[in-house]
């Protein structure tokens, strides 16, 4: 007896674990929960849990992209953990906006394809950007080992610029040194004379702030990780990468999938917009209350909302104008006789 009671908490505790992990799931779908869990079909569930499932993943992906690029940025770990959730929590609700946006509209109204299809790329696009955007330092973690091999080479060719820049500058100013040094040597064969020191004391002072502004360069050089670049060595030399790009805009692009090609009769949508158009009718119901006893109370005059539509509050088809109107004749005839 004792077992038997055990192992029915056990089944308890399972079963209530199960049901909180779908409603945080499902909840993570961007989709109301109270209408999800009466759905008699166990798929739409699993369908809205699958989605949640997805969305968590996208957050994950979200943040070990942020944190990686904010570290790698601004160089520091710890100011990089909270700027990395900030804009990972953003990027996620921005995608959970527009993957409620692509859910079937449960009002009545006129759809024009065209401009439903345009509608409807244009957020496609705009999710993909989302997906090339994070999944790319996620890439240079992968091809970490590559890219550090082409930074170094990279560093060393830009010092090498540097110091051929730098040499050639600094070669042209100290000419005209040279050469007075020289004519003074011709003139004053005997003896050095203080002008000539001096004009060797610039000659190696300017020697001097070339080899300073060398290291410097070099030293910002070597210390800079050049994260930036590299992305354009990730995207111009390792175009496989490209293929962990699409496998990332697929998982963005599933849950908009899943919940799109959802049908309009099912349970879900028949409840929600059963649910919806109940509490646009009686807000519209309401307004057209008060404002009629606005008339009332302050120009104590009965005056109801005109509606030119047939189907208000949704308003997709105008009322007929069924007046008729007479001839320009008639009116002329009226007038003179």
């Amino acid at each position: 007896m004792l077992i038997l009671n055990n192992s029915l908490k056990f089944k308890k505790i399972i079963t209530g674990n199960q049901m909180n992990l779908s409603r945080i799931l499902c909840t993570f779908s961007g989709d109301d929960y109270s209408i999800i869990s009466q759905c008699k079909d166990k798929t739409i569930q699993y369908r809205f849990m699958v989605i949640g499932g997805f969305v968590t993943a996208i957050f994950a992906l979200c943040f070990i992209s942020c944190y990686f690029t904010f570290t790698k940025l601004i160089q520091n770990y710890y100011i990089g953990l909270p700027i990395g959730l900030f804009f990972s929590y953003m990027i996620t609700n921005i995608y959970l906006l527009l993957l409620y946006t692509l859910s079937k509209n449960s009002f009545p109204c006129k759809t024009d394809k065209a401009a439903q299809l345009f509608s409807i790329s244009i957020r496609v696009i705009f999710i993909c950007f989302i997906a090339i955007v994070v999944s790319k330092p996620l890439e240079t973690m992968l091809y970490s080992s590559d890219l550090e091999n082409e930074i170094a080479i990279y560093k060393q060719e830009q010092i090498s610029k540097y110091k051929q820049s730098t040499t050639e500058y600094f070669n042209e100013e100290t000419k005209n040194l040279k050469l007075i040094i020289e004519k003074q040597k011709l003139l004053y064969t005997n003896a050095e004379t203080s002008q000539i020191e001096n004009y060797k004391k610039l000659l190696e002072k300017k020697e001097l702030q070339k080899d300073e502004l060398i290291t410097s360069m070099t030293n910002l050089v070597n210390n800079s990780n050049y994260y930036i670049q590299s992305i354009v060595i990730l995207n111009s030399k390792y175009r496989a990468c490209w293929l962990y790009t699409f496998f990332t805009m697929f998982i963005f692009l599933f849950p908009a999938y899943l919940k799109n090609f959802l049908g309009e009769q099912s349970f879900y949508y028949e409840t929600k917009r059963s649910i919806e158009n109940r509490l646009v009718k009686e807000e519209y119901a309401s307004f057209k209350a008060r404002y009629n006893l606005l008339f009332q109370e302050y120009f104590n005059r009965n005056i109801q909302f005109s509606e030119p539509f047939i189907d208000p509050p949704f308003n997709t088809i105008r009322k007929k104008d069924e007046r008729e109107f007479l001839k320009e004749d008639d009116l002329i005839s009226d007038l003179y006789n």
